[in-house]
């Protein structure tokens, strides 16, 4: 059509000009030409009327409508040929057989299956994806490895190869890791973060174990590690549909372009170790980032560093640490949950109830109705019973408290006269049951005066060798450690003359 209007246009500028003047310019043949203007002059119109005619409109007014055959002919309805073709053993000789039988002027063979090509061609349409900078970090692993000759180990581990590529930048992240498990999956996204100084909001992965448990008619079962790891990042998990590549194509270009661009180059190399691997992937990677584009302006490097890097959330202060899950533990009638040889304390109204527990090699959280209601430091002795007392009802608490170490515990976090007072009543007392007793009742009446006044008062008691537990309780009635000291007696005293002075003893 363009054609048409540029020969309509030349030859209304100027109609003494010759069909081969005017075809060298078009481009075509002189007949075809000569043809168009032979129409254009029983038209008897102008070219500005001629100009604001739309395609279809042009042909009817010119007269070029297509004349081949398959125009012609009548064609099917090709929503029934489709779905006719559903039907299991449906061939488009047969159906096109069928159809020639009510229409025996319609298309033939080879035009009914060229049509019926065309028609599910667009039923597929591709949408082209718009990416935001800062939206999604697509993420996969590559289909080949690498091998590694580990020391100590006769058998070649295959590593294998990690590939994160930014929606928007495609800022390149490439890692190596012994295995496809949760904890290399995890690592792999922390060292990604790191790298990239930040995270994308959403993740989008393949359906591999360590990223989906399972897909369910309607929800998906995203690994708990994984989920933890992403939310402590700030950014969330965005799976692919199953056999969809469609859906991460950021990510299948960019497992191709780390295969050829990066590990390609290592097919002659050996490598000892991860370590020594990874810092070849990454010297690569760095290179690959600051390559040129093809058709865009900059390289991957510039683009994030431009558009994109400040639009990822902010890391937290520290990287994620892999955790695992106990669902559904049963907590023991003395308020205490099980884990690892090792006893945990939970608050006493749970006992005999069932809580999940998520543990670090550190630390250890315990979660009821999805609430986290303890958290200890994982025990490092087998057997070991890990108690808070706040955890503990408050007549099993004074039980504890009036234990002799509960006591020396308290009287170390008061002071060191309140410490040295209540080591004597438990240490050197001849009687340790009333020395208990009254080491006891010396905690309560901390409690009832506070423990400054009670570090105050023992100190003002030992400087008298005063311990009795009566003594301090008159003291902190009267606050005799609070009253102005005594002036002390003075040499000069009065004399008189009943008073004989120190020459008539002397003497």
């Amino acid at each position: 059509m363009h054609l048409q209007r540029e020969i309509a246009r030349l030859h209304f500028y100027d109609s003494k000009s010759s069909d081969r003047e005017i075809a060298n310019i078009v481009g075509i043949s002189p007949t075809t030409v000569g043809n168009l203007r032979a129409k254009l002059r029983v038209l008897q119109t102008d070219w500005p009327s001629l100009q604001e005619l739309d395609d279809d409109r042009w042909r009817t007014v010119v007269g070029t409508h297509d004349r081949s055959i398959a125009v012609s002919k009548p064609a099917p309805d090709w929503a029934w040929v489709h779905q006719e073709m559903q039907i299991p053993e449906a061939t488009l000789e047969q159906l096109w057989q069928e159809w020639r039988e009510t229409t025996p002027l319609g298309i033939g063979y080879t035009q009914f299956t060229t049509g019926y090509r065309q028609y599910v061609k667009k039923l597929h349409i591709t949408m082209r994806q718009v990416h935001y900078p800062g939206d999604k970090l697509f993420v996969d692993f590559a289909g080949r490895t690498v091998p590694v000759h580990v020391a100590g180990v006769e058998q070649i581990s295959k590593a294998q190869i990690f590939v994160a590529v930014l929606g928007y930048s495609n800022l390149t992240f490439v890692y190596a890791v012994p295995t496809q498990t949760t904890a290399d999956w995890v690592l792999c996204h922390n060292k990604c973060f790191e790298y990239m100084g930040g995270a994308a909001s959403w993740v989008v992965s393949d359906n591999l174990k360590a990223a989906v448990w399972r897909r369910e008619r309607h929800r998906i079962v995203v690994n708990p590690a994984y989920r933890d790891c992403l939310t402590h990042y700030g950014t969330a998990a965005r799976p692919t549909r199953v056999r969809k590549p469609k859906d991460k194509p950021k990510a299948e270009v960019g497992v191709q372009i780390a295969q050829r661009y990066i590990l390609f180059r290592l097919r002659h190399r050996q490598f000892f170790s991860y370590e020594e691997l990874n810092e070849e992937l990454r010297v690569l990677t760095d290179k690959l980032n600051l390559h040129p584009f093809k058709k865009l302006k900059g390289c991957r490097r510039q683009s994030f560093e431009e558009g994109e890097q400040e639009k990822l959330r902010a890391l937290p202060s520290r990287p994620y640490e892999l955790s695992d899950w106990r669902y559904q533990i049963r907590v023991g009638q003395d308020q205490h949950v099980e884990h690892q040889n090792a006893y945990y304390s939970v608050p006493y109204y749970l006992a005999g109830s069932k809580v999940d527990l998520r543990f670090t090699s550190s630390i250890l959280e315990i979660f009821t109705a999805g609430r986290r209601v303890a958290i200890h430091p994982i025990a490092s002795i087998h057997g070991k019973v890990v108690t808070e007392p706040e955890h503990q009802p408050i007549a099993h608490r004074i039980v504890s408290e009036s234990e002799p170490a509960a006591l020396t515990q308290w009287a170390a976090s008061v002071g060191p006269h309140a410490q040295k007072m209540i080591a004597y009543h438990l240490l050197d007392r001849r009687d340790p049951t009333n020395g208990l007793r009254a080491a006891q009742k010396m905690r309560n009446l901390a409690r009832n005066h506070g423990e400054e006044r009670f570090e105050k008062v023992c100190a003002y008691a030992l400087k008298s060798n005063i311990t009795t537990l009566r003594s301090i309780e008159s003291i902190l009635k009267t606050n005799a450690d609070l009253r102005p000291a005594k002036p002390a007696n003075s040499n000069n005293r009065t004399t008189h003359d009943n008073v004989r002075g120190a020459q008539y003893f002397g003497d």
